[in-house]
């Protein structure tokens, strides 16, 4: 059994209900018949929910868009250019294996505690860590390929595996009492947080499994936590930490310009601006390796019905007006506003998601240890609906990528909601982040059960 070992650090506790953690082991594979689910166009939107709640499964959450601003962010400026890249500006791993072969046949159904897994043929998932408590996004350091897991609980988590057996040997508590973290990220010798009022940083050079010294806050002062509480934050390939905040309403305007944007910052949190705006709730973005383009998921607007508005999946250009809270889809005029002209200006998403999905985490698979065709995609987890009349997502999409052109979602791991779509079962798990790991596996969490799981080519 794994041990957990604790930092002295703040004693603030923030907590979460959570519901009972399901039970751990080896998943066992059986062939099954080719999945149900079927690529959807980009003009279908059928599942439905944008809430992104940090709650157990019958949790009902406020998700209240709001409207993106186009001027720069409250009391900062902009930041002068800067070509130094990063050295620790994604969740990729340093090193990865190289390509598992090809694997053919149906999808296979993998039993968890709790319930079923549809996989393609050729890849495993299991249990990587359990009872943690409500986890959100993860990140790999790039120095050792230790995985990091924000846990909303207040702490940051590392879960190292040592003997290479595909199982977290021991839950190690980085840093505790923070205020609702939701992401991590790395630069040099620190360990950035994105808390739900601040972005705060520990030092840990020589990857260190502890902080060397006190926590400082670079971003003080954030939104308070309304509908949207989450803050990403991740360092870009120019070596800038970029923090996404989504709305505090479903259509408004907003009073906090940093609202329903993404900023952008020099490391030591100075000199930021606006990056992007007219985004509802941008949770995920990463930049498409080797190149400066950013790719975000954004969670549409509620209450116009199951079937609209498409989440979405968008490339977010610098100074770009991506349409919210004025329209949705980026150019189609929500009702509440009635001007079209608002929207002429907006730029349309590359690839409409099924509404209410919750679209959150997201990951190329460049380093993914699996065959070409899995590592040429993005892979977006769906946190699932929480106020659509039939539920929809709770699973892991893939999206390939033909031609460097973005195709349409196809399932990759689902079963956390069982039944069809028409008659679904009782839900139970809720993907939050994806990434791959250092030993070039794919890491998902599921916030609701408190449980990472680890999904691998085999062979």
């Amino acid at each position: 059994m794994a041990h957990t070992r604790t930092t002295p650090l703040l004693l603030i506790s923030c907590c979460i209900t959570l519901l009972a953690a399901c039970g751990g082991g080896r998943a066992t594979a059986t062939p099954a018949a080719p999945a149900t689910a079927t690529p959807v166009t980009r003009t279908q939107a059928s599942n439905g929910t944008t809430a992104d709640a940090l709650a157990p499964l019958t949790a009902t959450p406020t998700d209240t868009p709001v409207a993106a601003a186009s001027t720069p962010t409250t009391g900062v400026a902009a930041p002068p250019a800067t070509d130094a890249a990063t050295t620790a500006a994604t969740t990729s791993p340093t090193t990865a294996p190289p390509p598992a072969t090809a694997p053919t046949g149906p999808p296979q159904a993998h039993t968890l505690p709790g319930g079923t897994v549809m996989l393609p043929a050729g890849f495993n998932i299991d249990v990587y860590a359990q009872h943690l408590g409500p986890v959100r996004f993860m990140a790999v350091r790039p120095s050792d390929g230790m995985l990091f897991v924000a846990d909303g609980n207040g702490r940051i988590l590392i879960l190292p595996d040592a003997n290479h057996d595909g199982k977290a040997d021991d839950t190690v508590v980085f840093a505790s009492g923070l205020n609702l973290p939701s992401s991590i990220a790395f630069y040099q010798d620190w360990v950035y947080v994105g808390e739900t009022s601040a972005v705060s940083r520990f030092p840990a050079p020589n990857d260190a499994m502890q902080p060397q010294g006190n926590k400082e806050v670079v971003i003080p002062n954030l939104p308070p936590p309304t509908d949207h509480w989450t803050r990403t934050i991740a360092f870009g390939p120019d070596g800038k930490l970029y923090l996404a905040i989504g709305s505090n309403c479903n259509v408004c305007v907003q009073p906090d310009n940093r609202r329903a944007a993404i900023s952008v910052y020099d490391p030591d949190g100075k000199n930021g601006r606006l990056f992007a705006t007219g985004l509802r709730n941008a949770v995920g973005f990463t930049w498409q390796p080797g190149t400066n383009t950013m790719w975000a998921t954004v969670n549409g607007r509620d209450s116009i019905g199951d079937n609209i508005p498409p989440d979405e999946l968008r490339i977010v250009r610098d100074g770009s007006f991506n349409g919210y809270p004025y329209c949705y889809n980026g150019t189609t005029p929500n009702p509440e506003f009635g001007n079209p002209s608002k929207c002429t200006q907006a730029v349309p998403a590359e690839v409409a998601l099924p509404a209410h999905s919750a679209a959150l985490g997201l990951t190329f698979g460049d380093q993914f240890n699996a065959p070409q065709q899995y590592k040429d995609s993005i892979y977006i987890a769906y946190h699932g609906s929480w106020n659509r009349s039939v539920k929809t997502g709770y699973k892991v999409v893939r999206v390939p990528f033909v031609n460097g052109q973005a195709g349409q979602p196809e399932d990759f791991a689902s079963g956390w909601l069982p039944g069809s779509a028409n008659d679904p079962g009782q839900v139970w798990g809720r993907p939050v982040g994806v990434t791959i790991g250092g030993d070039g596996a794919m890491y998902m969490t599921d916030d609701s059960t408190g449980t990472v799981y680890r999904i691998a080519a085999a062979g």
